[in-house]
């Protein structure tokens, strides 16, 4: 009885132990799970909080404005693989990609009896091939993330309804277009997601975290015009100056620039009245961009102007308007084209009028004889003014004494003939001009021009937060000094310079500088300059001063194009030696032949060989003298290893090779961006001919190859024109 009750006390405290350890197994998965709770809860926090601010950026993105003029391309695009099914997330550096444009439907483009879809869908087009896509998604890349995501998760914002994947391609979409959207079809959805990874796997390997991606959005949701005009250059397009993505240009009612497709174009298209409007056009000699909203036209009297002022009034698809009128023009000529303009949609106009004061009828209205103009400037619609033509602008009008303010104006271009007399006025066209973004000025004075710009400059110097462009000048640099008034230009100069090479956009041009302007200009542009071409074709023997500070003000200029001739004088290798090339985009270099064109090539390999990656030269031009004398290099090598360096799509090179080292050197090249090639070829034969054009079995962008003074065979023309290539023997 006793070893029974042992062995029952015994099993008791084995169940007591089991229990004990269950009820702490238990305690232990409670706490896992209110953990694995906790966990869950955070990360649905994130989640919530990353979509907010998803949805944030998509807003911002959505509702920023751009101006009209700084609006030249679509805005809403995404970035895909080319092939899908060769996606490898470990090797993401080797794929092609390809950008495809969005239509911007929404509620403004939605009319009373509409019948189809106004959601965000691909446009009618096959899409472009991306070129130079790391340099792209250094620059897009946030932005493009933004657009994904906001595909991804079907975000509606701002009265624009982003659809499901499998809605954003329209079925009679595909049927228009024979490549591209078709391939898409079945593929969109893994497309997005391959895109979203490989971007961040880019931004990662930039050094940036991944978990970092939500700030960069926020701080990346849009893009300035600057970044929109730069866009084309990294897309493998024939198709200039048409728009991308067969899309056309809109303006809301709200004044918001949209892109949208043909159909939702059509939405608020009155067929009838666009007709007429064609047809005037055409019958005027003009030019009409209907995808951009954008005439140009010439009236030559009265009767022509109030003939197509009747037909712009009813065409409400005009945007952008250059007009010129070419008659004895009355202040009641201007009154009726201000008239007109306030019942049209223009945002940009730019006008030229004769340089008269008008007939003997006018005299009366003299001193208001420009007064319509003014009052065109202050239309609302009015965003870019461009006037050319009028003397005493200022004088012939009541300006300074008007009330008009112009809080409409976001860019002026006035050109200034007389400046005691302009700029009065001018002053007090700026100081009404409230939220201008740009002023660009030009003026015909010979030496005065200095002393008026720069007067105008000092009028607005407190509150000027934009840039001022000085374009074209006819002034003597720097003013002869045996003028008085020279002389008291002179003390202008540095100051003038200052402001000048802070403009952006400029040219720096040899031909109008001496040593002293150039001393003046290398030291105003210390700390950068805003210079993007540099043309130094001038062939006189320059000093060593005037290189020095040449090669100074290159050094810190963002240069985008040079030509520059390489004469004896070799001070000019210099100028090649402080080249930033991250940012040249052309580069045309001549010399005469038989000087130093070894040195010159070693100068430019060493330069590119200082680059991390492949220099992305758009146009590259090595040649002679006279362009058709070809050149001699000792140091063959040195040309291809330049080459190799680069990524173009232009190449010419007129330097005489034997057919070695031209095959040598097109073995060497790229010819992912190559589309025309240009080299010396001069004695080949028809043998050698067939030779180089073997070598150029990988050069599938190529559509122009000119071989230069070689025997070329029809055969051989129509071999290349199967290719879709262009094959010629002379320049």
């Amino acid at each position: 009885m006793t070893s029974k009750l042992m062995e029952l006390a015994s099993k008791n405290i084995e169940l007591t132990c089991k229990s004990n350890e269950l009820a702490s197994e238990n305690k232990d998965l409670l706490l896992r799970v209110s953990e694995m709770q906790d966990e869950m809860k955070e990360l649905q926090i994130q989640a919530l909080d990353r979509l907010a601010l998803l949805q944030k950026s998509v807003k911002a993105l959505l509702t920023q404005t751009y101006e009209l003029h700084e609006y030249p391309i679509p805005r809403l695009f995404i970035v895909l693989l080319e092939d899908s099914s060769s996606w490898n997330p470990l090797d993401h550096l080797t794929h092609k990609f390809r950008l495809y444009f969005l239509c911007e439907c929404g509620e403004h483009t939605k009319s009373i009896n509409t019948k189809i879809p106004h959601h965000i869908h691909l446009a009618k087009h096959e899409g472009y091939e991306l070129a130079r896509p790391t340099e792209f998604f250094q620059r897009y890349g946030p932005y493009v993330l933004t657009i994904l995501q906001m595909l991804k998760y079907g975000l509606t914002v701002a009265g624009v309804a982003v659809p499901a994947l499998t809605q954003l391609i329209r079925p009679g979409d595909v049927e228009k277009v024979k490549e591209g959207l078709k391939s898409l079809t079945n593929t969109l959805e893994p497309g997005v997601n391959q895109a979203i990874e490989y971007i961040e796997k880019v931004t990662a390997d930039q050094g940036q975290a991944v978990v970092g991606l939500s700030e960069q959005m926020d701080s990346n949701e849009a893009l300035e015009g600057a970044d929109l005009r730069q866009l084309e250059s990294f897309l493998k397009t024939k198709d200039e100056h048409r728009v991308l993505g067969n899309l056309y240009r809109t303006v809301t009612g709200e004044g918001h620039v949209k892109w949208v497709c043909i159909d939702h174009y059509r939405e608020n298209y009155h067929e009838k009245a666009a007709n007429a409007f064609r047809e005037t056009v055409a019958a005027l000699h003009g030019k009409f961009d209907e995808k951009m909203g954008r005439v140009e036209v010439n009236l030559i009297s009265r009767v022509e102007a109030d003939q197509f002022y009747q037909d712009l009034e009813k065409a409400r698809s005009v945007y952008e308007l250059k007009l010129e009128l070419d008659w004895e023009t009355t202040q009641g000529d201007f009154k009726r084209l201000r008239d007109a303009l306030s019942k049209t949609n223009v945002g940009v106009l730019e006008l030229h009028l004769r340089d008269t004061d008008g007939p003997t009828s006018d005299r009366l209205n003299r001193s208001q004889r420009y007064d319509p103009i003014i009052g065109i400037m202050a239309h609302p619609s009015i965003r870019s003014f461009t006037v050319r033509g009028p003397q005493n602008l200022s004088k012939r009008s009541s300006i300074s004494s008007r009330d008009d303010i112009f809080p409409n104006l976001r860019h002026l271009d006035v050109h200034l003939y007389q400046w005691k007399v302009d700029t009065p006025g001018m002053k007090c066209l700026i100081a009404k001009s409230s939220n201008l973004s740009s002023l660009a000025i030009e003026t015909g004075s010979i030496n005065n021009g200095m002393v008026c710009a720069l007067q105008v400059c000092n009028a607005i110097a407190e509150n000027r937060t934009y840039p001022i462009t000085f374009k074209k000048w006819d002034i003597c640099f720097p003013p002869q000094r045996e003028s008085n008034q020279s002389l008291a230009t002179q003390q202008y100069a540095e100051q003038f310079f200052k402001v000048y090479c802070e403009s952006n956009n400029q040219r720096l041009s040899v031909d109008d500088l001496d040593e002293l302007t150039a001393d003046t200009i290398a030291k105003v542009t210390t700390n950068g300059s805003g210079f993007t071409e540099l043309d130094l074709s001038q062939k006189s023997k320059l000093g060593d001063s005037f290189i020095n500070n040449i090669s100074s003000i290159v050094s810190r200029s963002e240069l985008r194009w040079i030509d520059i001739w390489m004469k004896e004088d070799s001070g000019r290798v210099r100028i090649l030696e402080s080249i930033q090339w991250k940012h040249l985009r052309q580069l045309h270099i001549q010399l005469k032949r038989g000087t130093f064109e070894t040195r010159v090539m070693r100068v430019l390999v060493d330069g590119v060989k200082k680059m991390s990656e492949k220099v992305g030269l758009d146009e590259f031009w090595f040649v002679g003298e006279t362009w058709v004398t070809p050149l001699t290099l000792t140091e063959g090598d040195l040309l291809r290893v330049f080459v190799a360096s680069t990524s173009l799509e232009m190449l010419v090179i007129l330097v005489e090779m034997t057919l070695e080292q031209l095959i040598s050197l097109l073995k060497s090249m790229d010819f992912s961006r190559l589309w025309r090639l240009v080299v010396w070829a001069g004695g080949f034969d028809s043998v050698k001919v067939d030779t180089i054009l073997d070598g150029l079995q990988h050069a599938t962008e190529l559509k122009d190859l000119d071989l230069i003074r070689a025997n070329i065979t029809d055969e051989q023309k129509r071999r290349m024109e199967s290719k879709g290539v262009d094959l010629s023997d002379r320049w």
